[in-house]
């Protein structure tokens, strides 16, 4: 029997429904996957009264329990008891369950390398296998390849099934689906899913209106079935915890991310990542990550700082050196960030005192000094900043939802309950001033405590149901066709994002891959008309969506040209894996400039697409970036409000402000001008190119969670470095400026050829397009970066390495690439 020990906080129920099954593709090779069924949810009314008893299958007449074959419970991000339908699943089976977690060192490299990331893992996994020993079961640990090591324990156990979350990331469907089909035969992949939203709909606004149930969470179980004796021999007693430390999971995942990677992106690899040098002997620097941290709790943690009060009812600089400086400006909230994620037990409490860390007692005292409360609320001050109001939860609870120590039902049910609350006291009948002040201004009254309590329950309440929502789309888009190329999903710093991909170079390749960067507000699909195309030539071709655009999602972060160019470079780092030739439209061309001019190792050549950036002779970047200035943010949030009135009606008709000029004046001139027709003039050769579709999916992004603040982020953006000085001196290889001279945001050829004076190293080729060439004229676009490629790229990549050198085999192949995709012999 599964009992469970606490009643869950019901929002809503709704019953189980099955579901088709997924498809998921290996090595080119679709293999199906049941989906999860729906979560199995408490009556609500069984549910308020107290513990509820769930049943299990009862072992087969005159067969002995041992005898009974087991489920292998396979934990990866989930690392949890409440809230957690895997658990009903595997249990409503006949047989043990057996708990297990198996660290893949490839996979969970990005979890586990940024500061704090492998202790935290460390510090959840043995929370969990605490949680399962004080409930009669344990966390089996195994480390290598799910493929190899999930197979091997389900046959050594004589496993029937495998329970397992369904996942949406591209390379964890793959991993999921190669260690499927690697089990033993007879045992099936059982997958299982936890969402918020019980209904989900592509508009978001719509979804709203809809006002679908908020799907309650479940309670832990009480009581959990015993390990089968090969499993409980496995585990021990538990004195010798899980074997594994901090610094072993970091010196796996460094080699496995070392081994994964093109030679030539090593040494970003290594600045980016903290990794110290990276030797021909392999070794990882592995020490000199999150040097801060200790294997164990050495005197007070952080968190300690998140005191409750008594009474409370709370329920632009260069690559390496940007990555120095954000490394040191984080070490704060990576470790608070990996302490909160140490448990169940430690993040609840530590929302509770997120919710009222602003919070004073009546009379002034309380459990913690005014000095810890001060230094408390300068450091999430850090964070709450005009430009991103309420950005410190997603630092601080981001880690703990990345781990699924917390679920997203279970964090919106605490914060709903926040948001639910009534006063403590109520508010008094005298009309004296004081007495009434006193009411608002402390927490026995609660009126203020209350408002800054609920605004930090509504951040967290709207980030768990952003979060939700964007998972459920992924769901249903990964794998899919689209375009000629396949839709995939990648997380980064937790963030969920699309991207648009298609392999066409052959194996052994050594041509760089092609990335595609769309411009602001625009998406990975965006570039319909080129990935299979460039494909087709013989080339890796990728198309991300930036985060706060499109489809990804829009977390409260400080959204500008630093956090996208890193984004970029993460990209190409964990992704591609290989150097690139990136191109990029709009402001998408500054953001690839800036990586390319940042991280040149990971670059070979850089097309520019009617690009935004400053272009000033003899620049040199500040030695200390100039302060941000910005309108008040009364200002900034009316204004942007008003704009959006007019992105979320007609957008088909406003795309040269979404995707064309990013700049505050070009906001405001297109409220000056006529709105009618300017999706279409930016495409001023094939207006037929700016359809229903393209406007339709800009408006949908424009309606999702937290649009509203990437929006807002253009007023706060930094003084940009120069655009020439990126391209000819922080660069300095093959460019390519590609120019619609008819785009109507401003004098495109005049600004081509200043590009070109100012860049000895830049190709101008001017085009009959607008401000979108690669969408409006695809086939030129894609000419003339083939061109670019087979004439600059390969000979300048093979005058480096070989000094003189015949043409070799990238240059040979890449002719014969272009040849086939023009139709030629």
């Amino acid at each position: 029997m599964l009992a469970q020990s606490r009643s869950a906080r019901p929002l809503a129920t709704c019953s189980s429904s099955s579901r088709s099954a997924e498809q998921h593709v290996i090595g080119g090779r679709r293999v199906a996957v049941p989906r999860a069924a729906a979560p199995l949810l408490l009556p609500t009314a069984a549910a308020r009264a107290g513990p509820v008893q769930l049943c299990r299958s009862s072992a087969p007449s005159g067969q002995p329990a041992q005898q009974q074959q087991a489920t292998l419970l396979w934990y990866k991000h989930d690392l949890r008891l409440d809230d957690h339908p895997g658990w009903q699943q595997a249990a409503a089976a006949a047989g043990p369950v057996v708990p297990v977690f198996c660290f893949d060192p490839a996979r969970y490299a990005q979890l586990v390398l940024p500061p704090g990331g492998a202790e935290a893992l460390v510090r959840a996994l043995t929370s969990l296998d605490r949680s399962l020993r004080q409930r009669g079961s344990a966390l089996i640990v195994r480390v290598g390849p799910w493929e190899q090591q999930l197979p091997a324990l389900a046959a050594q156990l004589g496993a029937a099934a495998v329970v397992a979350e369904a996942e949406v990331e591209a390379d964890w469907c793959a991993g999921v689906a190669a260690a499927a089909a690697a089990l033993p035969p007879g045992v099936a992949l059982k997958p299982w899913s936890a969402p918020l939203l019980a209904a989900v709909a592509d508009d978001f606004r719509e979804l709203k209106k809809q006002r679908p149930d908020m799907l309650a969470p479940l309670a832990a179980p009480a009581e959990l079935p015993a390990l089968p004796a090969a499993a409980a021999e496995a585990t021990g007693d538990g004195s010798a915890g899980l074997g594994l430390t901090a610094a072993q999971l970091r010196q796996l995942a460094a080699e496995a991310y070392k081994d994964a990677l093109h030679p030539q992106l090593l040494p970003a690899a290594a600045a980016k990542q903290g990794l110290g040098g990276w030797g021909a002997t392999g070794s990882s620097g592995s020490g000199s990550i999150s040097a801060s941290f200790s294997e164990e709790e050495q005197g007070g943690r952080l968190i300690d700082t998140l005191n409750v009060p008594p009474g409370s009812n709370g329920g632009g600089s260069s690559g390496a050196a940007a990555s120095a400086s954000a490394a040191a400006s984080r070490s704060w909230d990576a470790e608070l960030a990996a302490e909160i994620a140490a448990g169940e037990g430690p993040v609840l409490d530590a929302l509770t005192r997120y919710f009222c860390h602003l919070e004073t007692t009546a009379g002034g005292s309380g459990g913690s000094s005014w000095e810890e409360q001060a230094a408390l609320a300068e450091a999430i001050a850090q964070f709450d900043m005009p430009a991103t109001p309420d950005g410190c939860f997603p630092a601080l609870f981001g880690r703990a939802l990345a781990l699924g120590v917390v679920s997203k039902r279970r964090l919106f049910a605490e914060a709903a309950a926040v948001l639910q609350q009534q006063p403590e006291q109520a508010r008094p009948e005298s009309f004296n001033p004081l007495v009434q002040l006193g009411w608002l201004l402390t927490s026995g009254g609660g009126a203020i405590a209350r408002q800054r309590r609920q605004r930090k329950a509504a951040a967290a309440a709207a980030a768990a149901e952003a979060k939700d929502f964007h998972e459920q789309l992924a769901a249903g888009r990964e794998g899919r066709a689209a375009h000629g190329a396949t839709l995939h999903h990648w997380r980064w710093r937790g963030l969920l994002t699309d991207y648009l991909a298609a392999q066409g170079a052959p194996a052994g390749s050594t041509r760089p891959a092609i990335l595609l960067c769309h411009g602001f507000g625009a998406f990975s699909e965006h570039y319909r008309g080129n990935v299979a195309a460039l494909a087709a030539a013989g080339y890796d071709v990728y198309a991300p969506t930036l985060p706060g655009y499109g489809r990804a999602e829009k977390p409260v972060l400080p959204y500008g040209q630093d956090l996208w160019r890193d984004f970029l470079a993460d990209f190409v780092l964990q992704v591609v894996r290989r150097p690139v030739v990136v191109a990029g439209n709009s402001i998408g061309g500054f953001i690839s400039a800036s990586m390319a001019g940042d991280y040149p190792g990971l670059v070979e050549g850089l097309v520019l697409l009617n690009s935004a950036g400053k272009i000033e002779a003899g620049y040199r970047p500040p030695a200390v970036p100039p302060p941000v200035s910005a309108p008040p943010p009364f200002v900034v949030d009316a204004v942007s409000r008003t704009l959006f009135a007019f992105l979320e009606g007609d957008v088909t008709n406003q795309h040269d402000v979404i995707i064309g000029s990013c700049s505050t004046s070009g906001l405001f001139a297109f409220l000056e001008g006529d709105v009618t027709n300017q999706l279409r003039r930016v495409y001023p050769v094939r207006p037929e190119r700016a359809d229903e579709w393209l406007g339709g999916e800009i408006a949908r992004a424009a309606r999702d969670p937290g649009a509203l603040g990437v929006f807002r982020s253009v007023f706060y953006l930094p003084k940009p470095r120069a655009l020439n000085w990126l391209v000819a001196t922080a660069f300095g290889k093959p460019t390519l400026v590609l120019q619609g001279v008819k785009d109507p945001l401003n004098n495109a050829p005049v600004r081509a050829e200043e590009l070109g004076r100012s860049c000895p190293n830049a190709e101008v080729v001017k085009l009959d397009a607008g401000h979108c060439p690669h969408d409006e004229v695809p086939d030129q676009f894609n000419s003339q970066i083939l061109r670019f490629i087979e004439q600059r790229v390969l000979p300048a990549m093979e005058a480096r390495q070989a000094r003189g050198g015949a043409r070799s085999g990238a240059a040979a192949e890449a002719a014969a690439g272009a040849a086939a995709a023009a139709g030629k012999p």
